[in-house]
């Protein structure tokens, strides 16, 4: 098995597990519902992991586009475009309540095959390379990354390689698709299916 695989099969299992433990099963309400401050609705979780994977995408392979456009933003019934870091509870709830669940779930398996047709094609050398610390900044200008609450993420991400990217589909995903869902269906009175 090489690196590729390896990539693809604990990306594969992460989204088996989340999907069918966390997140099938459960209804538009109980996806859409925000339980506390702090915590975020299930629908949430699932914009941000696809939202981050979909713009890593693009730094990854650059000149790439991400899966989001106008046509996903009038599917999915939701004007943001950003990752979601930084929302208020406010911003939350507006998301919660127009967000179409269907739309959410096709974005989700879209973005997921770019992120397999990103590992591979691209090549082990240029894991190894830094993304472009100035598209970053661009991201952050044209709201990709989200507003001033987010301002710190660039620096976070300086320096940081296209491997370091790529990797975080895997783990920023079991973060917030195993970890933080199970938190919020716990709180939520939900039981939980791991």
């Amino acid at each position: 098995m090489d690196a590729r695989e390896f990539f693809l099969e604990q990306f594969d299992t992460v989204r088996e597990l989340a999907r069918d433990h966390c997140i099938n099963g459960l209804t538009d309400e109980q996806l859409k519902y925000q339980p506390q401050e702090g915590l975020n609705s299930i629908a949430w979780y699932l914009w941000h992991t696809a939202r981050v994977q979909d713009y890593s995408n693009t730094l990854i392979s650059p000149g790439r586009q991400q899966v989001l456009n106008d046509d996903w933003l009038a599917r999915l019934n939701v004007s943001c475009r950003d990752i979601g870091t930084g929302m208020t509870r406010e911003e939350c709830a507006e998301f919660n309540r127009t967000v179409d669940i269907g739309a959410l779930h096709a974005y989700c398996d879209a973005v997921a095959e770019s992120v397999r047709e990103v590992a591979c094609t691209i090549s082990a050398e240029s894991l190894r390379e830094s993304v472009d610390q100035q598209q970053i900044q661009r991201m952050l200008k044209d709201g990709t990354i989200g507003n001033e609450s987010a301002a710190w993420l660039p620096s976070f991400l300086e320096g940081k390689s296209r491997g370091w990217f790529l990797s975080m589909a895997v783990w920023h995903m079991a973060q917030h698709l195993l970890g933080g869902v199970t938190c919020t269906r716990r709180i939520s009175g939900i039981p939980v299916g791991l």
